[in-house]
């Protein structure tokens, strides 16, 4: 697994085990770098960097076989813009030898987390309730993590005293996904990101 930041490449892992337990978190490997896939490097520079990734990856290969390479990166940006990351990330590295499955929340992998509303309660009981965003297509949400973080702060909350959501946070939201038994999720909030993110994990 490749991806941005560690909190997102961890929460990730902790997904994709529960849906495949035929894989497991043994068999899901996060790498730290390279610290960008494809958003923010310039065309012309998409072919060095794949060369690099390669090498990191070939070098990783040779203690631990590679079967196929997740590739997070957020879209920073509304539905459908994960598609185009997506492709992006398909075509920069085609000429890899395994599989490449990109994961592309729509804005950031806050956006998932508005469709798991109990699993992000039972995190931090102090947070308000995100039952205003049942029913609402959440790709749609901009800047999901400041809009996530103002959705569960309280009216008035101090910031000296209220615990405000953390990036962090993705560990634990993820691990009370699974202890709820809800990689599907449970009420009628929707995502096409989240729906590609299951589609790539199906086809691992």
């Amino acid at each position: 697994m490749l991806g941005e930041d560690d909190n997102d490449r961890q929460a990730i892992r902790i997904l994709v085990a529960a849906l495949r337990r035929d894989i497991g978190r043994g068999g899901l490997k996060p790498l730290r770098v390279p610290p960008a896939l494809v958003r923010n490097v310039p065309p012309d520079r998409l072919p060095r960097h794949a060369d690099k990734v390669r090498g990191i990856l070939n070098a990783f290969a040779v203690a631990t076989p590679i079967r196929a390479v997740l590739m997070h990166e957020d879209a920073d940006d509304v539905e459908p813009a994960h598609e185009a990351v997506s492709a992006k990330i398909e075509q920069a590295f085609r000429l890899l030898p395994w599989p490449v499955y990109p994961v592309v929340p729509a804005w950031e992998i806050e956006t998932w987390w508005f469709l798991f509303p109990e699993a992000v309660r039972q995190v931090c009981p102090g947070w308000r309730p995100l039952s205003p965003y049942a029913g609402r297509d959440v790709g749609q949400i901009r800047n999901a993590k400041q809009e996530l973080t103002r959705a569960l702060t309280p009216a008035g909350a101090r910031k000296s005293t209220f615990r405000a959501y953390s990036e962090a946070d993705s560990v634990q939201i993820a691990e009370r996904i699974v202890a709820l038994g809800q990689p599907a999720p449970p009420w009628f909030a929707r995502s096409k990101s989240w729906l590609a993110f299951l589609v790539a994990v199906d086809a691992l």
